[in-house]
């Protein structure tokens, strides 16, 4: 993957060593985001004792009181990561332009995968993080109908999740509910799985043990789980504007599934943008066209045309 600004220096200096504890990572937030104010650890909801959080961050001096939100849905295997990954260069670019333009941006965990959580309840957090959003848009300066989301690689297909999938098939916290956004203005994905539900593409999620983790349970008995988890299922004509960006040297999660997704958002008639990175390979790496630089610039292009016009 593309490395972090700093995290990923720090990541690679402390491989055998202790990682980079939580705490250390939320304070260099601000080191990574200048152009911000950053409110960190806001809990938005809660699920036994485990407190899902989010961070924060509002272009310094914006003058509205109801601005334009991007989300950030960081990957990981849907089994790791965590949201300081938006330093990654391919985020951390987007979000900079977003804060010249007066867009706040927001970074977002939610339960990975493990006996006690799926993808689904993933899902489902990712749902209620922008629920909670929605719901308290007054005290963050939030306009709650120019909200976009964005992520990669895992986080790529719950960000695609979360913006085309139907609030009710994904109920959370009760106290969250009826505060769903009217609609998403944009939603990009780098990378993503968008179909599970094609067993040759999707075969090491479906056709292994790892059903039982990703989806509570074998692939044949959660087909309804599956197919609510699969954008390439989920988009529409009146489905949220997307643009994907995928390497077509990817050896994770192949090219075919964003090619899949943007041949079924052309089918229905969905908004829908795609492009190849070449030679692009999970992460994008640094071989591929367009650069990372290019996809910054495509990326809050898109971004900023669908949140403040």
């Amino acid at each position: 993957m593309a490395q972090q600004p700093d995290a990923g220096k720090a990541a690679k200096k402390g491989r055998g060593k202790a990682k980079t504890s939580s705490a250390e990572l939320a304070k260099r937030m601000t080191t990574w985001f200048t152009e911000f104010d950053h409110t960190p650890d806001i809990v938005y909801k809660t699920v036994g004792d485990q407190k899902l959080q989010l961070d924060l961050l509002t272009p310094k001096g914006l003058q509205t009181e109801a601005a334009p939100l991007l989300v950030y849905i960081h990957g990981g295997g849907w089994g790791g990561g965590d949201r300081y990954r938006c330093a990654r260069p391919d985020i951390s670019g987007v979000f900079k332009r977003c804060a010249a333009a007066g867009i706040l941006c927001a970074t977002i965990e939610y339960r990975l995968n493990s006996p006690k959580a799926t993808a689904f309840d993933s899902a489902t957090d990712c749902k209620d993080a922008l629920r909670f959003l929605v719901k308290n848009a007054k005290q963050y300066r939030i306009n709650p109908e120019r909200i976009g989301t964005i992520g990669g690689s895992a986080g790529g297909h719950l960000s695609l999740v979360t913006a085309l999938g139907d609030p009710k098939d994904f109920p959370g916290d009760p106290a969250l509910a009826g505060f769903d956004p009217k609609s998403l203005r944009c939603e990009i994905a780098h990378y993503p799985a968008t179909d599970f539900t094609d067993v040759k593409l999707a075969e090491r999620f479906v056709g292994s043990n790892r059903a039982v983790l990703m989806f509570g349970g074998p692939a044949d008995q959660k087909a309804d789980v599956i197919r609510l988890l699969s954008p390439v299922q989920l988009i529409k004509k009146d489905s949220t504007p997307v643009l994907c960006f995928h390497g077509d040297k990817d050896t994770v999660l192949s090219v075919e599934n964003a090619r899949r997704l943007f041949a079924k958002g052309k089918e229905v008639g969905a908004d829908i943008q795609y492009i190849e990175v070449k030679d692009g390979s999970h992460g994008f790496g640094s071989k591929g066209t367009p650069s990372i630089d290019e996809i910054v610039t495509l990326a809050s292009d898109f971004v900023i045309s669908k949140l403040t016009k």
